[in-house]
Parts: C-alpha cells; structure tokens; sequence
C-alpha cells in the first residue's frame, strides 16, 4: 500500500530503539538544504531536534548504495534523508529502499540522551536546578540549569544518584498517555501540546515528553560524569559525557596525569602538592627576577645617563636596543631612563623570541614636550605594526626588521623646533 506524499513518515525508531535496518518505500525524492533528500514511508533514522543530532547511514535503493549524511524532518512530518547526489538519478516513487543506521552512533545518542533526562532530574532534587535547555553534541553534552551556581558537592550528589539509578537497571519506557492521564503524572516539564505527547519513563524516578531515541534500561547508559560548569546568560550551563564518552574523557584525563606525574617524578594523587610546591618556588624566583631587573634597570640606566649632555634644556630623543631582554625589562629601563632626565624621550626596543618583531617602549621625561602615545599610533599605523598608550608611555609591536633608529628620527620631528 502506497504512502501519500504529504504524511508523516513512520517512525519505526520509536517502535524499537535498538533496531539498526529496515526496508521501506520510497515515497519522493526532493531537495532540502540544496541538497538530494528521499523521503521513506517509514523509517529508523532519526531527524535532527530536540537538542539531539540525527541518525547517519546508508540507504540501499534501484542498485545504488547512498550515503545519509543527515536527517531532517519538515514541518509536515516528514522524515528527509539527506544523501550525496551520485546514484539519485533514476529512483522514484515506489521503489524499495532498504536502510542501514550507524548502530555506534545511534547507541552513543541514546545513552546521551537518558543520561540527560537521568541527570536533569538529580539536579533538580539534589541543588534545586531546573533545566531550561539542553544540546546533545556530536562531542560533548550540555544541560542549561536556572542557578548561576552550583557547590561541587551538590553535584557530586546529582552524580552519585544518577550512578544508583545506572547500577539498579531499571526499565525506561516510552508512554503515550491521553490528555487526562497526561494531566496526572507528575512531570519535569510540561509539553506543549496536550495531544499525542510522548512520555520517557525512567521507572517513575524521570517523566518528561520526548521524541528522542532513549536506551531501554538505564544499565545501558553506563558512566555518566559531569566534567565542566561555566556561567552562560545568567545560568549555569553544565556539560557532561556519558557511556563509552565518559570512558574516554576519563581516560584521557588519566593519561595527563599520569604524563604530569612522570614529568614531576611524583605518584598522579602527588601531582596538586607537587604543584602547589613549584607556584610557590616559582613566586619566589620571580621575586628575585624583579629585584634583578629593576637593579639592571639602575646600572643600564645610569651608564647610558652618563654620557648625555649635562644641564641641556632641548629635549632628547634617547634610542635603545636591549634584543634579549623581555617586555618587563623594556619597561623597567624606559622608566628609570624618564626618572633620570625630565627632557628625555627614552625609546627602548627589544626582540620577540618568537615573532622576530621589534618592541617597543616608549616614554618621557617629566618635562619633555612629547606625546609617546600619539606617536606609537601613528607610527605602527604607517609601518603596519599596532601599539598605542598614554601621552607619558606607550608600547607598540612593529614587524620584524624595523630599525629603532628609523622610530628614533621619527620621533625627533615631532620635537618642538
């Protein structure tokens, strides 16, 4: 019997979860995103909605072998399968499509997404965190909740009753309650229909309408971590991995201790107080570093000082070239130049390591008649660098090569006549 173009197409994904093939008619081949789609009369591929991604796979139809990169369903309720152009040509209407989904991927979509009902409503009756949205990513996995924070030992405890509800493997059901029975039970979010709303029953613990494609015991699921939390628009948004996910983010995590616990040459539970023992060390080096670039400052400063003309009232443009010493010393040295000679305009430049550009710290004097900031801007606009500051100091990065005695002459015609 021959589906009409224009209904719904049957969800065979919803009548078994775990199915991965199927045989159906193909009812039309039609364009959607500039792209070949064929609509079946029914189907296993699930379309992308509901915060989770669709189903991919292969469909068998006429001798051609396509490739469904995506799938879509459109205001009427059409499921589209979005495959490749080569092998279109020639089907229509009538013939008979048998269809393959990627069983890893559907398994990974549906553990995300019982672990997200699961772990919406731990927070909810753990940290009184009520879920506003959420996104089943191809990688990672976020929950939109209402508080703009949550103490890690509230969401250790969403963790750990999601974990029990895991280890009892208990039943998930799919309901389709009428209106009035839809009315009575006790769900996490309402629907925004009243008619033909399905239901995801997690054994009484999670009531809440859903399209999507779920695991049919919560054993399925497998781990499920939360390993992330961030502030978004006024809330917390929570990302968390479930299943095999959750093997290979722990995993990974366990590989990069391991690697900071062999460079430490400590055991991986050492590595924090390994850590916090070197920042402490290195608070200390870097005390010492500061009290040696600002006495370096004095004795550069000084030297160079002691060759200006003494008692001059003109205003100096002094250039320096110091290409190993980094920023902080760049500034340190301009500074105790522009203490020393209220006339002076001191230019200091050094070398980035990795960039090869020149860079540049430039200030004055109490008195000198100077704009340093003007000048970087000017200058690192006409020379393709970029810089900029205040009229007494200013820095700017200027490409690899420029000579600081170029900078020097144009910094001198701005000096007063």
């Amino acid at each position: 019997m021959s589906r009409e173009t224009g209904a719904p197409t049957e969800k065979l994904y919803w009548q078994d979860p775990h199915a991965t093939a199927f045989e159906a008619e193909v009812v039309e081949v039609t364009t959607s995103e500039d792209r070949p789609a064929v609509v079946l009369a029914r189907t296993l591929f699930y379309p992308e909605g509901g915060g989770q991604l669709g189903d991919t796979g292969v469909l068998e139809i006429a001798g051609a072998r396509l490739a469904v990169r995506d799938t879509l369903v459109d205001e009427a309720g059409r499921i589209l399968h979005l495959v490749e152009a080569e092998g279109v040509s020639g089907i229509g209407p009538g013939a008979l499509a048998r269809g393959e989904i990627d069983p890893a991927r559907r398994r990974d979509h549906m553990a995300q997404h019982t672990a997200q009902h699961a772990l919406s409503r731990a927070l909810a009756d753990v940290a009184s965190a009520a879920t506003v949205s959420s996104r089943l990513g191809a990688s990672t996995c976020t929950i939109d909740v209402v508080r703009g924070a949550i103490p890690d030992a509230e969401l250790g405890r969403a963790e750990d009753l999601v974990d029990a509800l895991v280890r009892s493997d208990v039943v998930v059901r799919a309901l389709y309650p009428s209106p009035e029975e839809l009315a009575s039970l006790p769900l996490r979010k309402q629907p925004s229909v009243r008619e033909g709303v399905r239901v995801i029953d997690i054994d009484g613990f999670d009531l809440t309408p859903c399209g999507g494609t779920h695991c049919t015991r919560t054993g399925q699921i497998g781990q499920v971590r939360i390993v992330a939390t961030e502030r978004y628009k006024g809330m917390l948004r929570i990302t968390f991995h479930a299943g095999r996910r959750a093997l290979l983010d722990a995993r990974a995590r366990h590989e990069a201790l391991a690697a900071a616990a062999a460079t430490l040459t400590c055991g991986a539970l050492e590595v924090p107080s390994a850590v916090g023992k070197l920042r402490a060390e290195l608070k200390v080096l870097r005390g010492r570093l500061e009290s040696a670039r600002f006495e370096l400052a004095d004795r550069v400063a000084a030297g160079l000082l002691a060759t200006m003309p003494r008692g001059s009232a003109e205003p100096l443009v002094l250039p320096v070239l110091r290409a190993e010493d980094d920023l902080p010393a760049l500034r340190a040295l301009a500074g105790k130049l522009a203490e020393g000679g209220a006339q002076i305009v001191a230019l200091v430049a050094g070398v980035d390591p990795e960039t090869g550009e020149l860079l540049l710290v430039a200030q004055r004097g109490a008195s000198a008649p100077f704009d340093c900031g003007a000048f970087v801007l000017a200058e690192s606009k006409a020379r393709g660098g970029r810089g900029g500051g205040r009229p007494e100091r200013a820095e700017g990065r200027f490409p690899k090569g420029t000579p600081v005695e170029a900078l020097a002459g144009a910094a001198r015609s701005r000096l007063p006549a």
